[in-house]
């Protein structure tokens, strides 16, 4: 008696059906490693938001003022501990962040954002235009993320996204 149905795989099936898994998976693996980057910079945003809202408020609240110093590849948070003033941190002042926060994406903005005592936000890296609103803006690296800048002002900070001219707050 003849078995009918019961053949079994070849050989070319079962490559067919690993290069095609391969193929679906190599695919998968690029989409998620582009989610995870936009992911990552838009965190990335966020916190750096997120700590310059917070010193704003440490300033009014402790009548001192607070610096961000910003270089392309980090930030560090300072407190005008000695109130000496100026337009960036000097000895005698304390750093609140054990080490700066690295970038993970690069600034293209480098300089001290002074968040005065006052409230009031200003900037020593344009000394003509201290206190106009200035964008922070990071290298996307080909991805396209939703928020990839920060809108600073004299009594705002916003997150938004880069339309190639300025930073659109969402």
């Amino acid at each position: 008696m003849k078995r009918l149905g019961k053949r079994g795989v070849t050989l070319l099936e079962l490559l067919v059906v690993i290069a095609v898994s391969g193929i679906l998976m190599g695919i998968a693996g690029f989409t998620a490693q582009g989610l995870l980057d936009r992911y990552d910079m838009e965190r990335q945003v966020r916190q750096m938001q997120s700590d310059m809202m917070n010193a704003r408020v440490q300033a009014f609240e402790r009548k001192r003022a607070y610096f961000v110093t910003m270089t392309n590849s980090g930030y560090q948070i300072t407190e005008d501990t000695n109130e000496s003033g100026g337009t960036k941190p000097d000895t005698g002042d304390r750093e609140l962040l054990s080490m700066p926060k690295q970038f993970k994406f690069h600034s293209k903005w480098n300089g001290t954002v002074i968040m005065k005592a006052n409230g009031i936000i200003s900037t020593s890296a344009h000394p003509l235009l201290a206190n106009a609103a200035f964008a922070i803006r990071f290298d996307t690296d080909g991805i396209k993320p939703e928020y990839d800048c920060i809108s600073v002002g004299p009594t705002r900070i916003k997150a938004g996204g880069w339309n190639g001219m300025k930073c659109v707050v969402r």
